[in-house]
């Protein structure tokens, strides 16, 4: 199977459902890590289970993050927890959910969250092919939360 991933910028791509055989060709690619988005059980007919795509994930040599999360409805320790991850850059990233919109989402909440602009996050979302102007709000609240919740340490 040849991967779709939409880069969102050079070190992060989104993508749709993946399945513990891509996890190879993730690594392949030159990609360090895997993120989870999409919880366990969605309405969608052989979904693989996070355990199966953590295995096969750890198995490729990649880090693996699960942060599931439904709908716009991430909060703000996942928002902290990709925005960890991100700031090591000593590693190009995939975060995955069913079409690739949610994870566009804490990836642009994730970067506001250390300081990319709205305007910018929008911008790279839609080159990525990833509509999330009309969550504009919502990215920004979630990267303040993030924000204040680094904070408070």
């Amino acid at each position: 199977m040849t991967l779709t991933l939409q880069a969102v910028d050079s070190q992060v791509s989104v993508a749709g459902q993946l399945q513990p055989s891509d996890m190879a060709e993730i690594a392949a690619l030159g990609f360090g890590a895997v993120v989870n988005n999409r919880p366990d059980g969605e309405a969608m007919f052989g979904q693989p289970r996070t355990a199966d795509l953590k295995s096969a994930a750890e198995q490729a040599g990649l880090v693996f993050l699960d942060l599931p999360f439904s709908g716009p409805n991430a909060r703000p320790d996942q928002v902290q927890a990709l925005a960890g991850l991100l700031a090591q850059r000593d590693r190009r990233v995939v975060a995955f959910c069913k079409s690739g919109m949610r994870s566009a989402l804490l990836w642009a909440a994730a970067e506001m969250s250390v300081g990319r602009g709205l305007a910018e996050v929008l911008s790279a979302a839609r080159h990525a092919g990833q509509m999330l102007d009309p969550a504009g709000e919502i990215i920004a609240g979630l990267a303040a939360s993030a924000r204040q919740l680094q904070e408070r340490g």
